[in-house]
């Protein structure tokens, strides 16, 4: 089945306190509960780069793929996401965070992946 992924690639501003970034993260993490249109939920905070010289760009990652154009419209209709937005825009550096759109051949599943921690031996 072709579905929408949206993937979106976050960073913070340089004066979230910790407590805002895991509240967020927190939020975040409900939008697959809360919204019956998400499906194939998978977030993380990101890891080191085994390579020093070339960190990772971002510091959160939040991926999920929507069946279709009608169900993206009620996804951005829903009250959950728009609440988690608005408190997202308080912290998140909105220049140097990234999102886009795909197609993909997907099943809609519904579960939720977060990573959580990755040992540096991984």
């Amino acid at each position: 089945m072709q579905m929408i992924r949206h993937i979106v690639l976050i960073n913070w501003k340089k004066d979230a306190s910790p407590e805002q970034i895991d509240n967020l993260i927190r939020l975040c993490h409900r939008i697959p509960d809360e919204c019956s249109m998400v499906y194939n939920w998978c977030s993380s905070r990101a890891i080191p780069n085994r390579e020093p010289e070339k960190p990772s760009t971002h510091e959160f990652c939040i991926m999920f793929d929507i069946r279709s154009a009608a169900d993206w419209d009620q996804y951005f209709q829903h009250p959950y996401p728009k609440s988690v937005l608005e408190e997202g825009l308080k912290i998140v550096d909105a220049d140097r965070t990234a999102s886009t759109n795909m197609l993909v051949e997907a099943e809609p599943l519904r579960v939720k992946s977060q990573i959580l921690a990755i040992s540096a031996s991984a």
